[in-house]
């Protein structure tokens, strides 16, 4: 009975610990959600202000977007944002990212672990406001900018906590065929659970407008400490008609060693894109499965 106790409590320990690991929040969009995450190289998607600064000036255009997902144990997302390379002569963008999830679960469905009435780590909202500058070249094919980010997050047993930090980025276009960007996640010296210090590395080879394939990678420096966390992404993206596309990806999370296939599909034109991605049906876990839906509007 006691070494029952003994593992009961070691275990709810190691459920609060995991819990309160530093982890990045998840940037992607059913665009690139569907296309294994890969957002650091994906010019027209919102979520690039946040995920690479230094792309709001590659690529002359003004776009919109939004949307939000939906996981299978209830947690969800949602995200607007817009950028402007186009009307000035730097480049602008903004983008809000909300992720919410209910309760772990209580001591009414885990009995005996704690007192009655008492729950775990139970996160209700964490989000950030990312705001994008940038410039470079004369014709948009290489840029350099800064985001800068205010963090947001609330839970029952922790309250309220806030902070900022900065993202440094450059990228370019090579070749008219392949989109890079290279981005500096968090370097100020903040502690906060949602913005460990990292690198960010995007590239696209998009040889036609029909065709394209991205790899992603981010290098988690802060969210275990002394440990070096890696990240990859790869997704392909084909056009099965002039309106049609279809996504396909793999990723592995560097914390939790998660493995998942994306799946997404697509109607799109030069001006409108909505977009639906599916990730985890097929992953090396029993995790949860995200569903994602998209709008995005360039002018």
């Amino acid at each position: 009975m006691g070494n029952n106790r003994v593992l009961r409590a070691g275990a709810a320990g190691l459920l609060v610990c995991v819990t309160h690991h530093a982890h990045a929040l998840d940037a992607s969009q059913a665009q690139s959600g569907g296309m294994g995450k890969t957002v650091r190289s994906s010019v027209h998607e919102a979520a690039s202000v946040y995920a690479a600064p230094g792309l709001v000036w590659v690529g002359e255009r003004f776009d919109v977007g939004a949307g939000g997902g939906l996981n299978t144990d209830g947690s969800r997302s949602f995200f607007v944002g817009a950028h402007d390379g186009q009307t000035s002569a730097i480049g602008l963008g903004v983008h809000w990212i909300s992720h919410r999830r209910e309760a772990v679960p209580s001591v009414d469905e885990l009995p005996g672990w704690r007192r009655k009435g008492e729950t775990f780590d139970n996160e209700v909202e964490s989000s950030v406001i990312a705001a994008a500058i940038g410039g470079g070249g004369v014709h948009h094919l290489f840029g350099f900018g800064v985001g800068l980010r205010y963090y947001s997050r609330t839970s029952t047993l922790r309250g309220a906590s806030r902070s900022f930090n900065v993202a440094p980025s450059v990228a370019g276009v090579v070749a008219d065929q392949v989109t890079l960007s290279l981005t500096v996640e968090n370097p100020l010296p903040f502690e906060y659970i949602d913005a460990p210090l990292g690198v960010g590395t995007g590239a696209r080879w998009q040889p036609t407008p029909r065709f394209a394939v991205a790899l992603d990678t981010l290098t988690d420096l802060g969210s275990v400490p002394g440990e070096v966390r890696f990240s990859p992404m790869v997704g392909a993206e084909m056009w099965l008609h002039e309106m049609v596309p279809l996504r396909v990806g793999w990723t592995q999370d560097g914390i939790t060693q998660r493995q998942q296939v994306t799946l997404g599909f697509g109607v799109a034109s030069d001006a409108m894109d909505f977009s639906y991605a599916c990730g985890g049906l097929w992953s090396s876990d029993s995790g949860p499965t995200l569903h994602q839906l998209a709008i995005r509007l360039s002018m």
